[in-house]
């Protein structure tokens, strides 16, 4: 069946079909939050208002020529005045998410088909905290000057080192998602839309009762609230900066929360080696299974 070329649909009415037909597939509504924002740099450079079919081959590599202009969105307070650009990492991801947008704009037949061959990028080794600066972080505040933010902090901190759950599934948890007496965590909101029931191990355990002493609230509240609101849930976006702000104030400059992750699978396969030897394991193995934890 020929397909016809619908030469007058703007880019952003294109899009939005995009979104839509995604949302109607269930999309994590994280990942839809990805192709917007990621997307929306494309159409910043294009154009919003301009046609779908003026898009062809060129216009894909000028706006490859363009990514390499764009800046990092900057975390460190100490390089401020210091400009860094996209990697070629983050251009491979960017170029990845226009991708799959414009192959939908072609299935649709809003513009002619092309191939998008994805900009090669040097594959680097994740970095993590080290063991210095987890301590750093760890170190708990004093409950008797701090204010609620940085024992908060201290606690998501805490609980995803244990768990190396994802920030999405962090901001989501409810209070009666813990079971004390079981010593179980339901995790609700994860990556492939399966519940889990995961071990809540005794540290933790320990370190949520007391907070919830603080923390108060229903059953059915958020566990990690605003400052100013026991009833409003933190925000990826927020939850990102006010740990970057915490991590800084511990004079670590690492601010991400997702390289926790990395530190929590690097100290797992450690004991697993240390424990078992090289000849029972092996390190292409996923040590958790395909859980949520990893």
């Amino acid at each position: 069946m020929k397909i016809v070329m619908q030469t007058n649909k703007t880019v952003e009415a294109a899009f939005s079909e995009f979104i839509f037909t995604k949302q109607n597939e269930n999309l994590a509504q994280a990942s839809i939050s990805d192709y917007s924002n990621m997307f929306g740099f494309f159409m910043d450079f294009y154009g919003r208002d301009n046609p779908t079919s003026g898009i062809n081959h060129e216009v894909y590599q000028r706006y490859l020529a363009y990514l390499r202009t764009k800046p990092k969105k900057q975390n460190n307070p100490e390089k401020k005045d210091v400009i860094e650009y996209l990697s070629d990492q983050s251009i491979a991801t960017y170029a990845r998410q226009v991708r799959t947008v414009l192959n939908f704009f072609m299935e649709r037949g809003y513009l002619g088909y092309f191939k998008i061959i994805l900009p090669k990028a040097e594959e680097k080794v994740k970095e993590t905290y080290t063991q210095r600066e987890m301590e750093r972080l760890l170190e708990k505040p004093d409950l008797k000057t701090c204010r609620f933010s940085e024992y908060r902090n201290w606690v998501i901190l805490n609980y995803i080192t244990a768990t190396a759950n994802r920030i999405s599934t962090v901001i989501n948890l409810r209070i009666y998602d813990l079971d004390f007496e079981d010593e179980t965590i339901t995790l609700r909101t994860v990556k492939n839309k399966k519940q889990y029931v995961m071990p809540m191990s005794k540290h933790l355990k320990r370190i949520l009762i007391e907070y919830l002493s603080y923390r108060k609230g229903e059953l059915d509240d958020f566990l990690f609230c605003s400052e100013n609101d026991s009833k409003k849930p933190l925000t990826e976006g927020g939850i990102k900066t006010t740990m970057a702000k915490y991590n800084q104030s511990r004079g670590v400059s690492k601010t991400s929360c997702h390289i926790i992750r990395h530190y929590f699978s690097l100290k797992y396969l450690q004991k697993r080696w240390a424990a078992n030897g090289p000849e029972v394991h092996s390190w292409t193995q996923n040590p958790c299974n395909g859980a949520e934890i990893c």
